[in-house]
């Protein structure tokens, strides 16, 4: 599929056609191949300086694969991403965690992120001195307090371990170990899932704060369109690997122009008992297909409720701007076209 690729030397980030795929290797006697899972299949986006991008889509649809592969966590197959000119998928093994300290990642679980036998002194600490390597005693002190202070944590409990904290308070913990460093960038995978829903307000109140005073630009994953729209300033909606929607957060939320898009939105509960009992929900039958064997054509179309014929079933439909800034993977059969 087609897609705006970008200029690498005035736009902060920009992924062309990326794809993570993985060998699943042989079998043991006939040596044959157990076939490639095609986690990321042609992912191109480009990311403006300061914006908060959502990544939306069911799980297994590749979002996490993709944030790792941003992360040079795991290197991609093929394709090419650029941060503020510079070109990641090129930089060696051994240069690149030097050059993480601009791109930081905040994971799901903040205690499984957490070292269990470091003080959050020492976390800090680790982090900071990624980029201050000289800094040591009250000022490093005074830097880690300014941090925990920044995330709403008082900095006498720095001494303390990560199971002396209740789960919010961790995933505090983990957004001022991703700020430490002083990336441009922040990756939050799914960051408020596993938190109840009070504490998930307060995460992202101050994640919306950050980004805001302190001139970020973040990717915000999650499978919860409604707490993606709330965060961001575009969307990205993600299916089988592959990009079928990309807009503004109004324009995602309010028009949204692909079929799976608007099975998303249907599946939010509305807070009103009548209105949600009266309203008709969109069912996606089946499961997600396979990404060992993803179908040839539109990625959709085993699943939508609107028949595919046999051309688009066999060919993937172009992603093209349907409408200004507004773009999908433009199926005939998945795509409604605006009046």
């Amino acid at each position: 599929m087609s897609a705006p690729l970008g200029n690498p030397a005035t736009d902060f980030l920009v992924l062309r056609d990326v794809r993570t795929h993985f060998d699943m290797g042989r079998t043991f006697w006939s040596r044959t191949s157990k076939g490639v899972v095609k986690a990321v299949d042609g992912v191109s986006l480009v990311i403006r300086k300061g914006e908060v991008l959502g990544l939306v889509g069911e799980s297994g649809c590749g979002k996490s694969t993709l944030s790792r592969t941003i992360m040079q966590l795991i290197r991609p197959t093929s394709g090419e991403i650029w941060l503020e000119g510079e070109e990641l998928s090129a930089i060696s093994d051994k240069d690149i965690r030097h050059t993480r300290m601009n791109f930081q990642m905040i994971f799901q679980d903040p205690y499984a992120s957490l070292n269990p036998r470091m003080t959050v002194m020492d976390t800090l600490a680790e982090a900071i001195r990624t980029r201050h390597p000289d800094l040591r005693g009250d000022e490093m002190r005074g830097r880690i307090a300014e941090l925990l202070r920044t995330v709403g944590l008082n900095p006498a409990q720095m001494k303390r371990y990560p199971h002396e904290f209740s789960g919010g308070q961790r995933q505090r913990i983990a957004i001022a170990r991703a700020l430490a460093p002083e990336p441009r960038l922040i990756i939050a995978d799914e960051p408020v899932s596993a938190l109840d829903v009070s504490i998930q307000s307060q995460i992202l109140n101050l994640l919306k704060r950050l980004v805001r005073e302190m001139g970020l630009t973040m990717i915000f994953i999650s499978h919860d369109l409604s707490v993606v729209g709330y965060v961001a300033d575009r969307i990205a909606v993600m299916y089988l690997g592959h990009i079928v929607e990309l807009g503004s957060a109004e324009a995602i939320v309010e028009r949204p122009l692909h079929s799976y898009t608007k099975a998303l939105m249907s599946a939010i509960p509305l807070p009103d008992p009548r209105a949600e009992r009266q309203r008709s929900r969109i069912i996606l039958h089946g499961d997600l297909p396979s990404p060992l064997n993803p179908p040839q054509g539109c990625v959709f179309a085993p699943r939508s409720p609107v028949t595919h014929d046999e051309w688009m079933k066999t060919h993937a439909p172009p992603f093209e701007e349907i409408l200004p800034d507004h773009w999908a993977a433009n199926c005939p059969f998945c795509v409604a076209k605006p009046a």
